[in-house]
């Protein structure tokens, strides 16, 4: 018998043996010179050598990831480190390759140098991490029932396996399930319920895990033709209840490494959180419908859109670029998943002043790493170009590279609000219009030449066809123009007057097409021009021969075409506008003077009306004096119930080469200077004077030049006073501007 102190080292060197032969991993002791010195039968397992074959071999014969050229370089690092670890490649003796991670240590002893290696075969969860990450790409951006689609079909594509099922508790008591995807061969099938007694999954369904390679038929005959199954059970991440299970199952067996329970754990976890959110969402449904029924009519519709419409959250840099969106965002902005890679959200900003400015707004604000809250910006979609108008908030993240935004779509909402604003402009223009005082209440005529006029209204109203009202200042051309809108089909909608010749040259473009906010230094409102304004309606262009030459060939698109664009816009806009224009000039020699296009002329001369002048129609002078009688005279507070004959016959004779409107303001002036009920003879009746405008047949001058010869005489008169009570303008019936800006084109000026 040995000493015990010898039996103590026996038993321990003995005990150290059986340690080492027990490893799960492979032990190698190496030499200096990389030759396999000892190993333990792990080794011998994981390689398919045996011991005497391994001690016969060198490193180099086992991976070629070291050599006798690097060995002595591999040496001097693991001298320097004493230990390190490494993923490598092992060669079977089989031929086949295989990963290994191998922990390896420098020990010196008795004055010899070896390595230690410890090596575990890591195939296994090599297989998992290429799993979960296969099956984590294919459904990180998607959710609900969406979610649970995707994710069998990649257990049965991943696992290789025939069937897969995502289920969900269908009664309280837990006895039953319902699939919410059921995927055979890769297909999604029709959902089913079924009872879990005698099955699998009434085991999952307690919380616990199961797995069986071979012969389920034998252990639960209900499942006929299965032979293997794995499952767990998806628990709610808030309660803890189980909620359903993950399944995978095949005709034929599974080996180990389709024992997947713990990836399918990661996506179960996932899946409980998802089932979580639905049921969120549903409560949440039910919480918004309660309190729609308090909401008024608009707001049940807007809040109705609001909650209908699906949030979109995309991921993206401090510069726009996307790094990830969801189905909604891609389908808001009509890009495909395929473009997400390549986007920049800032890139569906049009380039107008309006958008740029809020777009630099809401990125200055991100660029500080402060939240945004409801930032309204303009987009175009990706597809199409179509303009879009969403809500945006964005929070970035404390680093400062990233930022999660969510945005809601509100097209919708943003024309909705356009269209009543331009309403609001019609309906605020039309309450300006009523405050104007207009020539007439109503066409007040028994003279058989204006009786020409009115059968010409009533011919053209019933049309569409474009009008040019000719005739000299006065004689009741818008008055015409009213007519004719007021018993067409366009009676409904607003009939839309413009002076082309009170306007400022620099704002008639503005005034007829509008201008978006910042078009132009002191654009600081969008505004919805004239054209817009009458859409459905008719618009009148008063003074038509005074609109720029430059702006004429804008006004023939839109008669020709109905479009045209806002400054400061390029989107073109349709409209569907009926055209009356008026002049007192003569357009002919306009456009041989290349102050009138040809084209333009053409295209407004479809149906002219000639207004005939007062001096034509003198048989209503009667009528006209007590329609204006009868206008004035609450304002003036005086009733006039005669006029002398003496008055009517120098009314009568007089030429009025200032029309209705000069006869309007005689009469007005009358009846302020009249002391009773009657109009007597007195200072205020017009009296022709020997150089007076000649009208007969010996003597017939152009249209043009008797209006000029009247405004000198009118000028004459007020000692070349424009403006004021007893300015020229007055007695014309014109407004200042416009008879300075005729006294222009004329070169009307005072001698000096």
């Amino acid at each position: 018998m040995g000493s015990p102190i010898n039996n103590l080292l026996q038993e321990d060197v003995q005990l150290s043996h059986f340690t080492l032969e027990q490893l799960h991993e492979a032990i190698y002791w190496v030499d200096q010179n990389g030759r396999i010195i000892h190993v333990n039968q792990q080794a011998c397992t994981l390689s398919g050598y045996n011991r005497e074959e391994l001690t016969s071999m060198y490193v180099f014969d086992l991976t070629s990831t070291v050599n006798r050229d690097n060995w002595a370089e591999r040496w001097g690092k693991l001298k320097s480190l004493k230990n390190y670890t490494i993923e490598t490649v092992h060669r079977h003796k089989s031929g086949y390759d295989y990963t290994v991670e191998s922990s390896n240590s420098f020990i010196e002893l008795n004055g010899k140098e070896f390595l230690c290696a410890v090596v575990k075969d890591i195939r296994r969860r090599k297989t998992e991490e290429e799993l979960l990450k296969t099956i984590s790409e294919a459904t990180a951006n998607l959710t609900g029932m969406d979610y649970f689609r995707e994710l069998t079909r990649f257990i049965t594509s991943t696992l290789n396996v025939r069937y897969a099922i995502v289920t969900e508790c269908a009664n309280e008591e837990k006895t039953r399930v319902r699939t919410l995807s059921y995927v055979d061969h890769q297909e999604l099938k029709e959902n089913i319920e079924y009872d879990l007694s005698g099955t699998p999954c009434e085991i999952v369904m307690k919380g616990k895990d199961y797995f069986c390679a071979d012969g389920l038929m034998k252990i639960f005959p209900k499942e006929k033709g299965i032979k293997s199954y794995v499952a767990v059970p998806i628990v709610s991440p808030a309660s803890g209840e189980v909620l359903g299970h993950i399944a995978a199952l095949d005709e034929v067996p599974m080996t180990g490494e389709q024992n997947q329970t713990s990836i399918l754990r990661i996506f179960a976890n996932r899946a409980g959180a998802e089932m979580d959110r639905l049921e969120a969402l549903k409560k949440l449904e039910a919480l918004n419908k309660e309190l729609k029924i308090n909401l008024k009519e608009s707001e049940e519709r807007y809040r109705d859109l609001f909650e209908q419409a699906p949030i979109a959250y995309v991921h993206e840099g401090i510069d726009s670029k996307f790094i990830s969106a969801n189905r909604a965002a891609l389908r808001i902005l009509g890009v495909k998943p395929e473009e997400v890679a390549s986007m920049y959200g800032k890139n569906l900003v049009p380039n107008t002043p309006d958008a740029q400015k809020r777009l630099k707004e809401a990125f200055d604000s991100v660029g500080r790493g402060t939240d945004t809250s409801g930032v309204v910006l303009e987009l175009r979609r990706k597809d199409n170009g179509q303009p879009i108008w969403i809500q945006w908030w964005s929070n970035p993240d404390r680093g400062g590279k990233f930022t999660r935004t969510m945005f809601i779509d509100i097209t919708d909402k943003v024309m909705m609000e356009r269209e009543q604003a331009r309403l609001q402009a019609q309906n605020q223009y039309l309450r300006e219009e009523i405050k104007l005082a207009h020539n007439f209440e109503e066409i007040i005529s028994t003279s058989k030449n204006f009786g020409k006029v009115l059968q010409q209204i009533e011919q053209v109203a019933a049309t569409d066809a474009t009008v040019l009202v000719l005739g000299e200042s006065g004689t009741g051309k818008e008055l015409i123009a009213r007519a004719i809108h007021n018993i067409s089909n366009r009676s409904r909608r607003p009939l839309v007057k413009v002076n082309c010749a009170t306007l400022p040259a620099n704002l008639i473009e503005s005034e007829l097409f509008g201008h978006e906010r910042g078009a132009f230094t002191g654009a600081m409102e969008r505004k919805i021009g004239r054209f817009e304004l009458a859409d459905g309606g008719t618009i009148f262009l008063d003074e038509i021969g005074e609109l720029p030459v430059e702006l004429q060939a804008k006004l023939l698109r839109v008669l020709q075409e109905g479009e045209f664009e806002r400054l400061g816009n390029p989107k073109t806009m349709k409209v569907n506008v009926r055209v009356i224009a008026a002049t007192n000039r003569n357009l002919e020699q306009a456009i041989q003077k290349k102050e009138f296009r040809e084209d333009l002329y053409y295209r407004l001369n479809v149906f002219p009306i000639i207004c005939p002048p007062l001096r034509e129609r003198k048989e209503d002078i009667p009528l006209l004096v007590k329609h204006f009688c009868q206008k004035h005279e609450g304002k003036i507070g005086k009733k006039i119930n005669n006029v002398s004959p003496a008055v009517m016959k120098v009314l009568m004779e007089y030429n009025w080469p200032g029309n209705i409107r000069e006869l309007e303001n005689i009469i007005e002036r009358a009846l302020i200077l009249s002391k009773g009920d009657t109009l007597e003879y007195g200072d205020w009746l017009p009296m022709p004077k020997e150089d007076d405008i000649k009208t007969s047949s010996d003597k017939l001058l152009p249209l043009e030049e008797m209006e000029r010869q009247h405004i000198i005489a009118a000028l004459e008169k007020t000692n070349w006073k424009v403006s004021g009570e007893k300015g020229a303008a007055k007695i014309l019936g014109l407004n200042p501007t416009t008879l300075e800006a005729r006294m222009k084109k004329m070169g009307i000026a005072r001698e000096k």
